[in-house]
């Protein structure tokens, strides 16, 4: 029997549960056993499986028969548009499961349960539990962090909470039982019998409640959603060495040493430190970029045009304990990569990772020509409601389409539209720090493994991508675990580099066809109350020109920079065909409107530059 250390990492979202064993020496895995689900999207007007807990926690005999009966008329009424739930039960059975397989495999292999010195816990960012205190039961689906309700009045888990006390009458019902939390607070609560409620600071940065400055709760807006003290849990400080000593499962005796957000541990693992170094996790639904801060709490954003402000993650300082260092970080997320389920649905592609075989396939041919390669894909399913864009009201469209075009030319699409996304949402948590993108850009995700999507989207942002595994969110919660512990811990694994191939030129034309694509998505449906007449965007425009002071200085020099662009190319072209008349214009690189044979010709000069 080899004489070993490990960390435990239990990685716990909405549709997937995984506990993974580390061994501390080098990083590898001594055992993992993992369970996915789907979430549920519509609950209350589906099947009975479908149910909501709320009606499950009624049927139970107990002296709350009003509550049961209200419990059971709120189940009748359908679930909204943008819903996105999941049943805290299924993932906390999913969570026994997963560790008693572990477990076993471990002892099969001749390593006892005993080597794992810490279990941490690294969840999906501000997904929203309500149980209650009493019967340690669910009294409502877990609102999922991509759910509309998390929107409601600025937005986060707070609104969220909000909502549920507002319109739950199974919440309303169990009155000062009932206890909120987020994933990493349900599941320390259940782990430790209920000996154990709270939560650390990346996880409570999710909620718009936490003041950044003092990590500790603003009691003025947890007041004013309506929330009591002991309803919502404290946020554990940062040099505290607490533990939760486990008491339920398999792992029986073991502590939780650290909890945290999917996106600060990957920050973490990562190594971003310092501005400017930002990381990106690529999912088959969601791109998540998160830009490192090192100074202090970022600077207020924009609700809807600015990235959003968390806690990355507190790094343990082994001289001093009392001060330990917190990197904030500024996050965006793009809904490109949901593009897949439409193709998958269109009988086109039933994965990204076919997505980008086939382009990967097609890709010579599509590079030698043609207005199918013009074809730009905005895959709004939802909206693009978060930063850069905050534009609730748009819609997927396709734009440069042709009669000729066919499957390659949308999977083609699809991945440049992934890419596009990538850059939008990078770009804006870089800019929210006022710095530059610190190279290489870290990308982890299921995605990351698609080598041929690693090129591209190497070329279309212009960056060195640096992959090393495909989950760093376990990596880096494992090493807080062993930091906490003081326990070293190892990584020999190598990262891949990908070096981007394009020109400057061919990057800045890409990018201007897909803003206009972007834009061309506006005012297709009706939000925050506004018609379909795209009072938004005149709104918005409205908003634009009323800018002043630096804002309005620099788009007066942006503007005269571009007539004095135009002025000077037109002289240029001018000079030019007296003595080459046969030569084009270095513009029409940028022309993409005209003709196929325009947009071929177009294609082969800049090829040719």
């Amino acid at each position: 029997m080899k004489q070993i250390e490990a960390i435990a990492v239990l990685s716990v979202d909405s549709d997937e549960v995984r506990f993974t064993v580390l061994s501390n020496r080098d990083g590898s895995e001594v055992a993992s056993s993992a369970e996915t689900f789907p979430l549920i999207t519509a609950v209350r007007n589906a099947t009975t499986a479908d149910r909501s807990t709320s009606s499950v926690v009624a049927d139970e005999p107990d002296d709350r028969t009003e509550c049961s009966a209200a419990a059971e008329e709120e189940d009748d009424s359908p679930t909204g548009r943008g819903f996105v739930e999941q049943d805290p039960d299924r993932i906390w059975e999913a969570v026994l499961r997963v560790t008693t397989d572990a477990v076993d495999k471990m002892c099969r292999d001749g390593t006892p349960v005993t080597y794992i010195k810490s279990v941490a816990i690294v969840n999906e960012m501000g997904t929203l539990v309500a149980w209650n205190a009493v019967t340690g039961r669910p009294v409502h689906n877990a609102v999922h962090w991509s759910d509309v309700r998390m929107t409601v009045g600025g937005g986060g888990t707070g609104a969220a909470a909000q909502w549920l006390l507002q319109r739950s009458a199974a919440v309303r019902c169990s009155a000062d039982s009932c206890r909120f939390g987020t994933l990493d607070a349900w599941l320390t609560w259940k782990l430790t019998a209920g000996a154990t409620y709270q939560t650390d600071a990346t996880n409570a940065s999710y909620t718009g409640l936490l003041d950044l400055s003092t990590l500790c709760w603003d009691r003025d807006a947890v007041r004013s959603r309506g929330l009591s003290g002991d309803a919502w849990p404290p946020v554990r400080r940062p040099h505290k060495r607490s533990a939760a000593v486990i008491v339920v499962g398999r792992l029986y005796g073991l502590s939780v040493h650290v909890t945290m957000a999917r996106p600060g541990a990957v920050l973490y693992a990562q190594a971003c430190y310092r501005r400017g170094q930002a990381a990106v996790t690529l999912t088959d639904r969601t791109a998540v970029a998160v830009c490192a801060h090192d100074r202090g709490p970022p600077r207020p954003q924009p609700s809807r045009l600015g990235p959003l402000r968390v806690v990355g993650y507190c790094e343990p300082n082994a001289a001093d304990r009392k001060n330990p260092k917190i990197v904030y970080g500024l996050l965006a997320v793009s809904g490109a990569t949901s593009v897949a389920g439409w193709l998958r649905n269109m009988g086109v592609a039933k994965s990204w990772n076919e997505c980008a075989h086939a382009y990967e396939a097609a890709a010579p041919a599509l590079n030698r020509g043609g207005a199918g390669h013009k074809s730009y894909m905005v895959p709004a399913f939802g909206g693009l409601p978060s930063a850069p864009y905050g534009r609730p009201d748009a819609r997927p469209v396709v734009c440069g389409i042709g009669g000729h075009t066919g499957p390659a030319h949308l999977i083609a699409a699809a991945v440049d539209s992934m890419c596009h996304g990538v850059d939008d949402v990078v770009g804006c948590a870089v800019a929210g720090s006022a710095s530059r993108l610190a190279e290489p850009l870290h990308v982890d995700g299921p995605c990351s493994a698609l080598d041929g999507l690693m090129r591209r989207l190497a070329d279309v942002t212009g960056h060195r991508l640096a992959v090393n595994r495909a989950d760093m969110a376990v990596t880096g919660a494992a090493r807080m675990a062993a930091a906490a512990m003081n326990v070293e811990y190892g990584d020999r694994h190598a990262a891949v580099h990908y070096e981007p191939t394009s020109a400057a030129e061919q990057r800045s034309a890409w990018r201007g066809q897909w803003t206009k694509a972007v834009r061309r998505s506006y005012g297709w449906a009706p939000a925050d109350g506004r018609g379909l007449d795209d009072r938004y965007a005149a709104q918005q425009d409205t908003a634009d020109r009323r800018r002043t002071g630096f804002s309005a200085l620099a788009g007066a020099v942006r503007r005269l920079g571009s007539w004095y662009s135009d002025r000077a190319n037109e002289v240029l072209y001018v000079v030019r065909s007296y003595f080459a008349p046969d030569v084009r214009p270095r513009r029409s690189v940028y022309v993409v409107e005209g003709s196929a044979a325009a947009a071929a010709a177009a294609d082969g000069a800049a090829c040719e530059r």
